[in-house]
């Protein structure tokens, strides 16, 4: 179930937006097995860019990157 959350979560906000990243951005990798990080194109990917400016705000921006931690990700 967590798996699908990411995925769901990934590909809902990576969806929104696919402009490149010109804000603060993190890439998040090194989840725990059984969690995956899905891109805009629905592929697993072993890491994940993540944008500010790909959020209607800094909240949704931090509450993501919360939520992604939160699986057991890696944030940077």
């Amino acid at each position: 179930m967590k798996k699908r959350l990411l995925s769901i979560f990934a590909i809902g906000f990576l969806a929104i937006t696919m402009a490149s990243c010109g804000g603060k951005c993190v890439t998040c990798s090194d989840c725990p097995d059984g969690v995956t990080l899905t891109n805009a194109a629905e592929e697993e990917v072993a890491s994940l860019e993540v944008c500010e400016d790909d959020f209607d705000s800094k909240e949704e921006y931090d509450q993501a990157i919360s939520l992604t931690e939160g699986f057991g990700c890696d944030c940077k």
